[in-house]
């Protein structure tokens, strides 16, 4: 065979190493999750910062990608043309250059070296980074060319796509359960996150304790009753109003109270009351801790658009939004349970379900379920964020969502099948 034959043969298969390299390092810069990179770029991976560099100008990175992959593209289909025609003839040459060229550069040039880098995305990014920005440097002229001729034919759409967030909201809570579902997030710290995300969105409209649920008491009240008041109700804080309750004035604490009481000093309740925060219904929760926090005050009072108490708000009854039910000691734990006349049961979305199920006897298997809350085993068992009238059938029972609050269920219906519940 000719010497020079056997050059363009070796060229041939120098050309093809790059066809893979390029088409690598194109789906490696695709699919690689580029936070990953930067947390690898934060614990001072040098080639990780390389990467991210190369990643931060993509449109630059794809456009010599993809001028390169397709000057060597063309040179393999060139050179394999003119090698088949020397050995086999023009006629026979061409056509067996044609079928063997493009299965060369299907297998070796695209689909394996793709399918290596869909599966190490992350890896070959960092891999390939230093020899890409060599790569980037040296065809900057052609690159610099066609960016400018794409950028010419795709103006408006560039201008559209710069107004067009990384993620969206929603976006980020699959992200959220699906990371969850690899085992990398636990499920309580998922709805965790999800729970701050919305957090904001809150207002405390949807969440305030009504009026006419409030424990206070007048101004004139005495120190005997207000003690019985504290003693029966158990809480901490009890708001004073003055004429009505649209006139509340302040809130007197246990703690103040009873250090007074104690030590026997003559005392009227507006030498011991503290100031409350006044905020109207469409504040959001979020607005209101930062307040509640700035000022050190744990009570605010909800005024609809007349200045009339429509509520109130804790610091406590926020947090719960965040984190679900707080418990002290001196709260008793309890969920109410209605039967209704269909033979159904009515039940808080936060109530346990175990605790539950044993109470109306009913069989129950959580399976792999590891959480306890009815919110939570209904957003298991659909894999997702429920939604009202979401259906979850146990076979000895149908659990229904009957209501939601944010994004939790605030109301479910339990459905017993006859015959299939424990005896009482």
């Amino acid at each position: 065979m000719d010497i020079s034959l056997v050059v363009i043969s070796l060229i041939i298969v120098v050309l093809i190493a790059f066809s893979a390299y390029f088409s690598c390092a194109e789906t490696a810069y695709t699919s690689m999750n580029a936070i990953r990179i930067k947390n690898l770029a934060y614990e001072g991976h040098g080639n990780a910062e390389k990467a991210l560099k190369n990643y931060d100008n993509y449109e630059k990175l794809l456009t010599t990608i993809l001028v390169g992959n397709n000057i060597v593209n063309v040179a393999i289909s060139t050179l394999g043309t003119f090698l088949c025609s020397e050995l086999l003839g023009v006629t026979w040459g061409v056509v067996v250059a044609m079928v063997l060229t493009a299965t060369v550069i299907l297998v070796f040039g695209e689909i394996t070296p793709k399918t290596l880098a869909k599966r190490n995305s992350e890896r070959y990014a960092i891999r390939l980074a230093g020899s890409l920005h060599m790569v980037i440097v040296i065809l900057t002229p052609i690159s610099w060319a066609f960016m400018k001729l794409t950028n010419l034919l795709s103006k408006n759409a560039k201008n559209d796509a710069a107004d067009t967030p990384s993620f969206t909201e929603d976006e980020l809570y699959v992200m959220i359960d699906e990371v969850a579902e690899e085992g990398a997030l636990e499920r309580s710290e998922g709805e965790l996150v999800k729970s701050a995300m919305q957090f904001d969105d809150i207002t405390v409209s949807e969440m305030y304790t009504p009026r006419s649920n409030i424990t206070l008491t007048d101004m004139n009240t005495g120190t005997e009753d207000l003690k019985k008041l504290f003693l029966e109700s158990g809480y901490s804080r009890v708001p004073i109003y003055e004429g009505s309750v649209d006139r509340i004035i302040g809130a007197v604490y246990s703690k103040d109270f009873f250090s007074k009481y104690v030590e026997g000093e003559d005392f009227a309740i507006v030498d011991i009351m503290r100031p409350v925060k006044f905020v109207p219904e469409n504040t959001s929760i979020a607005t209101l801790l930062s307040d509640l926090q700035k000022s050190h005050i744990h009570m605010a009072i909800v005024l609809d658009n007349f200045g009339r108490t429509l509520g109130l708000v804790t610091m406590e009854d926020i947090l719960e939004e965040l984190v679900g039910d707080i418990w002290d000691e001196s709260d008793e734990v309890g969920y109410p349970i209605h039967e209704d006349k269909d033979g159904s049961f009515t039940v808080p979305g936060e109530a346990n379900i175990f605790e539950v199920m044993d109470r109306i006897h009913i069989k129950f298997d959580a399976g792999d379920f590891q959480d306890h809350s009815i919110s939570a085993f209904i957003s298991h068992r659909i894999d997702g964020v429920p939604r009202k009238g979401d259906t979850v059938d146990l076979g000895n029972s149908k659990i229904t969502v009957r209501s939601m609050k944010s994004r939790r269920v605030k109301e479910a219906r339990i459905f017993p099948l006859t015959g299939e519940t424990d005896s009482p």
